[in-house]
């Protein structure tokens, strides 16, 4: 039932892009209110992102979205058929991810949290498009956590588009086809992420369920453009709009560099937010208990 699911909805949103009105995303920013901790509706779900470029397909899905504040930080709360789901955008990489989810699983107490959003491709079999929930993450140290997934590998094989296998996470973005199967080949992992080894180890240590659903946003043999970082660095949108006009104007060609990420990133967040509505209703059937 579960891989059913999951299929129909993934491959329903194949193809499909959704056009994003950046203004009233701001002006629902700004309405936000201040809400105490116990006014929070209690989600059963948390889904963690690092930007709202990855959140947006996810938040166009849940009924009656409404943003409010916690303890500092927006958190999206809205429904799901009959779940209430939280929606938090972390910020990038694993010291902003663990603080945000710390602070959820403190205040809200969640049943469970995933880890979503963008991941770069380290194995050839993984194409642009394809969803990779992970069995385990690593970083480059050694540290390590097991995510006991409840799918056989074949289920998950003949599931088109779905994949698993360990993500990486690392301090900073890997652009170069070399470094990507480099790190492929030396950590036995299939994508190279920046947030979820943190997430997992939060979730560990507060005996809290978690999940990771990452969609492939670039393949192994997709170098990225050298702005990225500088783009990726920024904390607000008006910073990452000022780096993107300041990169425009010292580099003329990376307009088009810059409209293929928005069309990417676009695309990929609709697909990813199709996945996560076949699964988030189903999490307690995708994760076993730990052994």
């Amino acid at each position: 039932m579960l891989l059913r699911y999951l299929v129909s909805n993934f491959l329903r949103q194949q193809g499909q892009t959704v056009v994003r009105d950046l203004v009233t995303k701001q002006l629902a920013e700004h309405n936000t209110a201040e809400v105490a901790p116990e006014d929070i509706p209690k989600p059963d779900v948390v889904v963690v992102f690092a930007l709202g470029i990855e959140s947006a397909g996810f938040k166009e899905r849940l009924q009656s979205a409404t943003p409010v504040k916690m303890e500092g930080k927006t958190v999206t709360v809205g429904k799901l058929g009959p779940h209430v789901i939280g929606i938090v955008e972390s910020g990038v990489g694993r010291k902003a991810a663990g603080a945000a989810v710390r602070d959820v699983i403190d205040i809200i107490q969640p049943k469970w949290i995933v880890s979503a959003g963008f991941a770069g491709g380290l194995i050839s079999e993984l194409k642009r498009g394809h969803v990779v929930m992970a069995n385990g993450v690593r970083d480059i140290e050694g540290s390590e956590v097991a995510i006991p997934l409840n799918l056989t590998s074949e289920q998950i094989e003949a599931t088109q588009g779905l994949a698993s296998g360990k993500l990486l996470t690392v301090d900073r973005i890997i652009r170069t086809v070399e470094e990507k199967r480099q790190l492929g080949e030396e950590h036995g992992v299939v994508a190279v992420e920046m947030e979820t080894l943190a997430i997992a180890q939060v979730c560990q240590e507060k005996d809290t369920k978690m999940l990771s659903v990452r969609i492939i946003s670039d393949t192994v043999d997709q170098p990225l453009p050298k702005d990225l970082e500088k783009l990726m660095g920024q904390k607000t949108t008006s910073g990452m709009i000022g780096a993107a006009a300041a990169t425009i104007f010292n580099r003329p060609g990376s307009i088009k560099d810059m409209w293929n990420l928005n069309s990417m990133a676009n695309k990929a967040s609709d697909k990813l937010a199709g996945f996560l509505e076949g699964v988030v209703p189903q999490l307690d059937f995708a994760v076993r208990e730990n052994d």
